[in-house]
């Protein structure tokens, strides 16, 4: 059983949503299923990742997750159609979770994992699939009025935008990818350098030790709650690298009922021209995710990527994600928007049949 605890849907979400009530058209059950791999092999909890980023270092899994929206099927003709989601503990009409971890090995999170997406779209030939990776802004109610998804109120949200490990502290929105390793060796950062003396010593006297230490705490990324090591360097190593995407830049306040909007909205575009989801999968490839950044040394920021427009490993994160990490030209404000060169973390792979 799930640990997250399941609202449903309000009815004036409902009937704004795609509707699956009967309809003269017949229709067609679709299964999308997804997989997590590291080049050709299987990421899994608890099990050792080889080769990944510029120094092909080794690591563990502790998250894996996102959330996936305006699925569509795409016909001979580029034609997309939507398909209409059906509504449980992982998805709704909206939104689905995908989920890769299961609290084995370095992992947090739950027990329960999600690897489809379900609902039906109008019966057809199809060869193509398309989807973003996020969550929308806005749905509509029944009088057609917006009707706030990312930025809502978790206490209240539905399922699957319940989930407090997806929350985020961007004015109440979500993180659409949450991905946590834990490098062979540990993530090597340095130390703020306005608390230190200019020249290290070598060696540092017991108490400079507990002074680094102690500005190592305080610059750890929040949501670790880990104690970094300090080395003779005045470095420090964490064991935890993160990417966090969400949308940022973001005004106005969820809480008080303000419909919130965002300068870099961060949203993955997913556009696979081929695809036969009964034969085939979708698959998150995390060493084509990692192939420009080195884990094992983080050159600012927080340690890995939380979206940040000033943090270094960000940079290649948005490339291969097929979003624009700087402005195209002055003024354009399309920062975190589709770059125009397709993404290259998703691609289609087959099926494989678990052994019965």
């Amino acid at each position: 059983m799930r640990a997250y605890r399941t609202i449903a849907l309000l009815p004036l979400i409902l009937a704004a949503a795609p509707s699956q009530a009967a309809s003269p058209a017949a229709r067609q059950e679709v299964a999308i299923h997804f997989a997590f791999q590291a080049g050709g092999a299987p990421v899994e909890c608890g099990k050792p990742i080889a080769g990944l980023g510029t120094t092909k270092v080794s690591a563990q899994l502790r998250d894996a997750r996102f959330y996936v929206s305006n699925l569509a099927l795409v016909d001979a003709d580029g034609k997309e159609t939507p398909v209409a989601l059906d509504s449980n503990d992982w998805q709704n009409p909206y939104v689905a979770l995908i989920d890769f971890e299961n609290q084995k090995g370095r992992c947090k999170g739950t027990l329960a994992t999600n690897d489809v997406i379900k609902g039906s779209a109008p019966a057809g030939k199809y060869k193509g699939l398309v989807f973003t990776v996020g969550v929308p802004s806005l749905g509509k109610d029944e009088d057609g009025k917006d009707v706030a998804l990312n930025h809502s109120n978790l206490a209240t949200a539905a399922a699957p935008l319940d989930v407090q490990g997806m929350n985020w502290g961007w004015q109440a929105g979500r993180k659409f990818i949450a991905l946590e390793l834990e490098p062979e060796g540990g993530v090597t950062r340095k130390a703020p350098s306005a608390r230190l003396p200019k020249e290290a010593p070598p060696a540092p006297s017991a108490a400079e030790a507990a002074r680094l230490e102690a500005i190592a705490k305080l610059e750890a990324p929040k949501e670790t709650k880990e104690q970094p090591r300090v080395n003779v360097d005045g470095t420090i190593t964490v064991s935890a690298w993160m990417m966090h995407f969400g949308s940022t830049g973001c005004k106005g306040d969820p809480l008080t009922g303000e419909i919130a909007s965002c300068a870099a909205p961060n949203r993955i575009a997913v556009r696979l021209d081929t695809f036969d989801p009964v034969k085939q999968h979708v698959i998150l490839d995390l060493a084509a995710l990692l192939s420009g950044v080195d884990l094992t040394h983080d050159a600012g920021g927080a340690t890995g990527c939380m979206s940040s427009l000033t943090d270094p490993e960000c940079g290649p994160l948005y490339e291969v994600a097929g979003l624009r990490f700087k402005e195209s030209a002055p003024d354009m404000n399309d920062i975190g928007k589709p770059s125009g060169v397709p993404q290259r973390i998703f691609r289609v792979g087959p099926k494989v049949l678990a052994a019965k």
